[in-house]
């Protein structure tokens, strides 16, 4: 049987809320790290806060050191800390573990404690040391995610590999050929997540508008994948071009059409290899196998990954709008509607900031040229 409190904490106050598979997922290996050191210290948290005994500034302390350790299975599957001296886990690893505890603590707290006033105060207080106690993360050192994209020579010597036939393909059977060039060229000219690319649906396309509608299918029950690809942005509607919409089209009638059992989900892209999951929805696992490959067959692709070619689309949107002179309020409303975010967010500023680091370095450029243009090195002593 699954463990009462965690399963409570997850169902009413991640599930609930909506939050993605991943953050679920993230959130119990948090917590399966604070019932590892809950046994190596010998502590019972939840016979503690039905006593009314909070954790120690020195308990605190204790689990703000384990929380930087790498976490392993031992005999019967339960999580234990790697004792050896290898590398401790990524500050914001560390840093997102104990959000998560703290907030799991505090709920459990609430849950077991006496109720008064002066105990709710206590809680808060517990709850807020242990969050002093993450590390600091500082925006300074951090390296831009725009620092790993990848060149347009690269991306097009993937197509050239991708191509159906091409001798340098990573693939042989032509179907799969097909889906795998097809589901680049997709993420390439839309900026799709991974989830929406592997969400979509035949009946998503319309053929006759020429437009591409990405949905959101939480807990579809007609999704045979054990983890369902989700769509974590809005729903929208991309125009496409003719070409793209024809590929799709003859991929569809010709290829996945012929795969046994591809007809009965309406999931578009589909496995190919003969077997037990043939015909069924490519999933995540079935997908990441696909761009590994991807990436020891195209030279300087080693950065290669869904995301990046996300990234990539926002960097050419961006050259696109400065060449329409498009105002900067303009441009972030239409890419915040393509990319499927609120307004208001503020995402679109992090994906356009390797143009934006571009255009200052122009920028400077042009002032160090006007200065140099100016002066006369004759004059100079």
């Amino acid at each position: 049987m699954p463990l009462f409190y965690p399963s409570l904490y997850v169902t009413s106050h991640m599930r609930g809320a909506s939050r993605a598979l991943n953050t679920i997922l993230n959130a119990l290996n948090a917590i399966k790290a604070l019932y590892a050191w809950q046994e190596g210290q010998k502590i019972d948290l939840e016979s503690r806060f039905s006593k009314g005994e909070l954790l120690k500034s020195n308990e605190v302390h204790s689990l703000r050191d384990f929380m930087q350790q790498p976490l392993s299975r031992k005999a019967g599957g339960k999580v234990v800390s790697i004792k050896r001296r290898i590398k401790p886990v990524s500050t914001l690893s560390q840093y997102a573990r104990m959000s998560v505890v703290a907030s799991y603590i505090g709920f459990l707290a609430g849950q077991l404690q006496p109720g008064s006033p002066n105990s709710s105060k206590e809680q808060e207080r517990m709850v807020a040391q242990i969050k002093a106690n993450r590390p600091k993360i500082s925006s300074k050192s951090i390296v831009d995610r725009d620092e790993k994209n990848l060149d347009d020579a690269v991306l097009d010597a993937i197509d050239a590999v991708l191509s159906p036939g091409s001798d340098n393909n990573p693939y042989h059977d032509y179907a799969v050929q097909v889906r795998n060039a097809l589901m680049v060229n997709i993420l390439r000219v839309t900026g799709l997540r991974r989830g929406e690319l592997l969400n979509l649906k035949v009946d998503d396309i319309d053929f006759s508008r020429n437009t591409l509608r990405v949905r959101r299918r939480p807990d579809s029950i007609n999704d045979p994948r054990v983890n369902q690809p989700l769509a974590k942005t809005r729903e929208r509607v991309i125009p496409l071009i003719p070409e793209l919409i024809s590929k799709i089209y003859d991929y569809v009638m010709t290829l996945r059409n012929k795969v046994p059992g591809a007809k009965k989900h309406g999931y578009l892209f589909v496995t190919h290899k003969a077997g037990k999951t043939q015909g069924l929805p490519l999933s995540n696992p079935g997908f990441g196998r696909f761009m590994s490959k991807l990436k020891c067959a195209v030279e300087s692709s080693k950065g290669l990954h869904a995301h990046a070619l996300r990234h990539n689309w926002n960097y050419s949107f961006s050259k696109t709008c400065t060449g329409l002179k498009m105002t900067p309020e303009r441009e972030e409303k239409l890419r915040s509607y393509l990319m499927g975010w609120e307004e208001t967010s503020g995402t679109a500023a992090i994906y356009n900031r390797r143009h934006i680091k571009e255009q200052a370095g122009e920028a400077a450029l042009d002032q160090q040229r006007k200065y140099f243009g100016g002066v006369k090195w004759g004059d100079i002593e």
